[in-house]
């Protein structure tokens, strides 16, 4: 009788310490795990390519009616809107639209580099913590967070 309730608690230990290793390699790989997901729902930006966050920034990704998928926000100047597509990892978005007001050069300057980055953006992964991280070929980087409500 003790065998058989040893037996499943053994079997979920043996799970655990691999679920553990997998994370643990991905871990040493410099790789962050990746968690499946969808950018559904309003972001911050988080880390633009390494250069920290961008202030004001908000990103919402509305999925939409029958493949009628949003993208819209402002990357701390002005407000842009897009199309955008999630297939797995896959990524489309764009092409982006902005309203043209004028701001200070260095805001001008992260708005062109976000935008850009958006419009080559080909994939999306996630990180333990909820991060979204979406990547270019070339191997820029946009990290997103769920944007706090209020």
């Amino acid at each position: 009788m003790r065998m058989a309730l040893l037996i499943p608690f053994a079997l979920l230990a043996l799970a655990s310490c691999r679920d553990q290793r997998q994370q643990l390699g991905q871990a040493l790989s410099g790789k962050p795990p990746v968690i499946a997901g969808s950018l559904e729902g309003e972001w911050q930006i988080a880390d633009l390519n390494g250069g920290g966050p961008v202030a004001q920034s908000r990103l919402m990704f509305d999925p939409g009616d029958q493949g009628t998928s949003r993208l819209s926000g402002t990357a701390g100047c002005n407000r842009f809107s897009g199309h955008w597509k999630q297939d797995g990892a896959t990524l489309q978005l764009g092409p982006m639209a902005a309203t043209r007001m004028a701001c200070p050069p260095p805001a001008m300057e992260i708005e062109q580099r976000v935008l850009a980055l958006l419009e080559a953006a080909t994939s999306v992964t996630y990180t333990a913590d909820g991060a979204a991280i979406l990547a270019t070929p070339d191997g820029r980087k946009l990290t997103l967070r769920k944007a706090a409500q209020p």
